[in-house]
């Protein structure tokens, strides 16, 4: 019986350990969603103007990309203008060498945005209005993939 407590003590204390650090180093593994990866994909799948879709969630305070065509952004910081986008309820517009870097609102709760989504698209042809435009619909297409909601739980899961 002993040695029974002494393991769900030391599991316990593993279990507690886990999510302390987890919260605290905002680790990838906080960072990760699954279902927002997926209907990343699938999405930018469908939007062949579109170089470059992540999802910025609401993580303990902050934000983060809990999901990316670019690998490599999933579990990091967003930038200013990921942030920017979801504390003004404005689309936030960035020319960059043959496109526009669009980042879009997304998912309201009591009125105000939870959620940013990133929108690269390619630009030839293309006006800050019409970029806007575009964007807007492929982040209301990641929206409405999500279900509304993304944000890190006491879990690690990024999105409900």
């Amino acid at each position: 019986m002993r040695s029974i407590l002494s393991i769900l003590s030391v599991f316990a204390l593993f279990l507690s350990l886990a999510f302390v650090g987890c919260k605290s180093t905002g680790s990838a593994k906080c960072a990760s969603c699954e279902k927002a990866q997926s209907v990343v994909t699938s999405v930018h799948k469908q939007h062949t103007e579109c170089t470059r879709l992540t999802v910025h969630c609401s993580m303990g305070g902050t934000m983060k990309a809990c999901a990316s065509t670019a690998a490599d952004r999933v579990g990091k910081a967003s930038d200013k203008e990921d942030m920017q986008a979801v504390q003004t309820n404005q689309p936030v517009v960035l020319e960059e060498n043959g496109g526009f870097d669009v980042t879009v609102p997304i998912a309201m709760k009591d009125g105000k945005p939870t959620v940013a989504c990133g929108v690269t698209v390619k630009g030839a042809g293309m006006t800050k209005d019409q970029a806007i435009a575009k964007a807007t619909a492929i982040a209301k297409a990641v929206e409405t993939g999500l279900g509304g909601s993304c944000e890190c739980n006491a879990g690690g899961a990024c999105c409900k």
